[in-house]
């Protein structure tokens, strides 16, 4: 415990590996907890190759004041004691199960074989004025491992396993003899025995690049050689030159290398970086390389070689493509079962589990000094006032679930209004930026003053005003509406914008057709300082798929988000029911990737949702239509639909664990979006992708985000003003608009068939009137 006074047992309950946790028990006094471990002498070689550690941590749910601060460091015990280096983790915990990730530096990386070393975390928790505050209750950690995100393939250049690879080598003058030999072999059936003439100054191997090697060569940055140097060798060489030239049309120098790495007796790898001349090589060219050794005296003057020593190939790295199947096998114990045990449980608590895990992305990607939200979970990202607008939602979610305290999260949604409010994020009427820093709220990447984001934003406003009522919330929640110009936002054409930018004004694009940009005139209609006229809800062009209103790219996600916060079930105005007309649309993206289950991997009955995330090329509106899907499935798409679909929502959840849980699964719950087809896992969580999750699970489970939000009186009384009415209806498009629409079309070859459910029984029997 490094004179912390911690005490450390085994634990049979908690375990994610293996067959026992190791419980802590700090001392209580300590400003520190720590834990001093031995790195296994067998261990070194992958510590030396690693970029990070994991350590598996268990968190008790009961914990008051659990470990915040993460450090390890290091010491070198091989000859007495001497520090090495140390790194803090940024890891953000939650109750449970963490993985807290430790980034090694160059030097602790620098391992040598043989060597001893130890490791020593320290655990701490921290006050409001960054003071260590000693911890009193007991956790657990699970192993300390490396983890293999990506499988490393050798290819060998030159493996020296037969003689008439050896052949093709010459000693480029120096009198150097080679041949085969089994006496030590690394790799392959055989080794190059070097024997120097010792008369040289350097031994040298000059050896042409095979031609089938030449493409994968200009692919690659460093080249290594496996050289053994036998026991007793006095002169041990020192010097390492790789030297290349172009023979193709005669001889002419490309470049040179020296390698750093230090030899010892035995096996070592002698790598050497290509310099730009020796990669921009050309298939059908031809080239030697020529290897120089050498050995020094005091005086750095060279001397010649006399004792022989061993090549026994040279290789590039390269990364193996993976496949699903690889990377299952490859998936960390702990990820995979955490995934049995939720396949274990009965479907409330399964979907609990999904929303609270989603819930922990607001809670720790968020700045707690002003509330903004990560718009994504990779490094350096800005802030997403979307994000935001979802995370306010989320936050009473977690207080109702028990997640965090009524007062944690009171003070979580105040402070990130005062921000708002106290102009601390830049904006304009009301508006504000897309993206902005996380730390000074400043626009960033050039973005746009977003319309709909903004909306996203004021429907989480809306809400924390009514869960908060009678609270300075409440008081800074109307004061934020209120200050958005929706008119200044509307066009020319009695549409909004969907933004604006100080370089160029308006953009271009508007919000007239229908997508989830509803949501937006809704809380426009609604405004009591800035409202714009009804009319404008009928500007919006909403054309028809089979009988729903659709979006042409039939990308999910757009029925969904005007459905987290208006409840629009047994409502209509003169065009839709909404809600119908989301679960309609859900339907037919499921039967969309049912269809196509056959010529795409990925797709599966219970494996569907295609909307708007993270792709094998980058973030695209993946949607149900053809030349918009590759295989890329968004797990969002499909959970969030519960509340339309809970039959393939719930199958869905339980598929994709089933299938691909131990890939697609992490600290948030499930990733962006995956893809079977072209080995493809997002590594990322976006925070309006994991929103749309825990909202709607907790609309589905106990109605929480309708039943406060449509208190509002400003949404209230816009809906009133767009004349939606109370009715329980089975269809998504009313009979009026059905015939409205068909007016709207052009040439009866866009006529639309509609089926549409008979009050009372057909007879076909050639008589149409009753069809009519």
């Amino acid at each position: 415990n490094d004179n912390t006074g911690a005490t450390f047992e085994l634990d049979t309950e908690h375990f994610i590996q293996g067959t026992a946790s190791m419980k802590i028990l700090p001392s209580g006094s300590a400003p520190e907890t720590k834990v001093a471990l031995n790195i296994p002498e067998d261990m070194l070689k992958d510590w030396a190759n690693a970029e990070e550690v994991v350590l598996n941590l268990y968190i008790p749910e009961a914990a008051k004041l659990p470990p915040s601060m993460f450090f390890m460091g290091m010491a070198d015990l091989s000859d007495g004691w001497a520090w090495v280096d140390g790194v803090f983790s940024e890891t953000k915990t939650v109750p449970g199960w963490n993985q807290i990730v430790f980034a090694l530096s160059d030097n602790m990386k620098k391992v040598k074989e043989g060597g001893k070393y130890t490791i020593y975390l320290a655990f701490a928790t921290l006050d409001e004025s960054g003071n260590k505050v000693p911890l009193t209750e007991p956790f657990n950690i699970d192993g300390l491992f490396i983890p293999v995100k990506e499988e490393v393939v050798r290819n060998y250049i030159w493996s020296m396993d037969t003689p008439e690879e050896l052949a093709t080598f010459d000693n480029d003058n120096t009198g150097a003899n080679f041949e085969l030999s089994e006496d030590f072999v690394v790799q392959g059936t055989a080794s190059m025995k070097v024997t120097p003439s010792g008369e040289a100054p350097e031994t040298k191997v000059a050896m042409p690049i095979p031609e089938d090697m030449v493409e994968l060569w200009s692919r690659s940055n460093k080249i290594t050689m496996n050289l053994y140097i036998p026991e007793g060798t006095k002169l041990i060489p020192t010097m390492f030159f790789f030297g290349m030239a172009d023979l193709t049309e005669d001889w002419a120098w490309v470049g040179g290398v020296f390698s750093n790495d230090e030899v010892k007796i035995g096996w070592n790898q002698i790598s050497f970086e290509l310099a730009g001349s020796m990669k921009e090589i050309k298939p059908g060219n031809k080239y030697k390389v020529y290897l120089a050794f050498a050995g020094f005296d005091a005086e750095k003057n060279k001397i010649p070689l006399t004792e022989p020593f061993y090549i026994d190939g040279f290789y590039v790295e390269t990364m193996k493509v993976l496949t699903f199947d690889d990377r299952m096998k490859m998936a960390d114990p702990a990820i995979i079962k955490e995934i049995d045990d939720l396949l274990n449980l009965d479907d409330d608590a399964l979907l609990e589990a999904v929303e609270k895990k989603a819930f922990y992305y607001f809670w720790n990607e968020a700045n707690p000094e002003n509330g903004l939200i990560k718009d994504r979970t990779r490094k350096d990202v800005p802030a997403s006032i979307a994000a935001v607008g979802f995370g306010l939602t989320a936050i009473p979610v977690g207080i109702e679930n028990g997640w965090i305290s009524r007062e944690e999260g009171y003070e979580r949604v105040l402070t990130t209004l005062k921000t708002f409010a106290e102009g601390k994020v830049e904006g304009k009427n009301g508006f504000f930026y897309h993206f902005v820093d996380m730390n000074t709220g400043k626009r960033a990447w050039d973005c746009e003053l977003s319309s709909i984001d903004t909306a996203l934003l004021m429907a989480g406003v809306l809400f924390v005003k009514e869960y908060f009522a009678g609270t300075e919330v409440e008081k800074l929640a109307d004061q934020l509406y209120r200050n958005v110009n929706w008119q200044w936002m509307l066009t020319d054409d009695g549409v909004l914008s969907m933004g604006w930018k100080p370089e160029g004004g308006f953009l271009g694009a508007r919000w007239d057709s229908f997508n989830e940009g509803i949501l937006a005139y809704i809380l426009a209609i609604g405004s009591p300082t800035y409202p714009i006229p009804p009319e404008s809800w009928d500007k919006i062009y909403r054309p028809v798929h089979d009988t729903y209103i659709s979006l042409p790219q039939e990308t999910l996600f757009v029925y969904q988000y005007p459905n987290i916060w208006v409840d629009f079930r047994n409502k209509e105005d003169k065009y839709a029911n909404y809600f119908n007309n989301a679960e309609v649309a859900t339907r037919y993206n499921w039967l969309f990737t049912f269809m196509k289950r056959f010529d795409y991997e990925t797709y599966d009955v219970d494996i569907w949702g295609l909307s708007a995330c993270d792709g094998p090329n980058g973030y695209k509106a993946y949607g149900a239509s053809e030349d918009n899907h590759d295989g890329t499935i968004a797990p969002y798409a499909s959970i969030a639909s519960i509340v339309f679909t809970p039959d393939l929502s719930i199958s869905a959840v339980r598929g994709m664990l089933e299938k691909y849980g131990p890939i697609i699964w992490g600290k948030y719950g499930f990733v962006s979006g995956f893809n079977a087809d072209a080995n493809w896992v997002s590594d990322e969580f976006v925070g309006i992708d994991v929103g749309d999750i825990i909202l709607m699970l907790e609309n589905y489970r106990s109605g929480l985000i309708w039943k406060y939000f449509m208190k509002n009186e400003y949404i209230q009384n816009s809906l009133k003003a767009l004349g939606f009415v109370e009715k329980e209806t089975d269809y998504a498009i009313t009979p009026w608009y059905q015939k409205e629409f068909e007016k709207l079309m052009h040439a009866p070859a866009e006529k639309v068939a509609f089926a549409i459910k008979a009050e009372k029984p057909v007879t076909i029997d050639g008589d149409l009137a009753e069809w009519e």
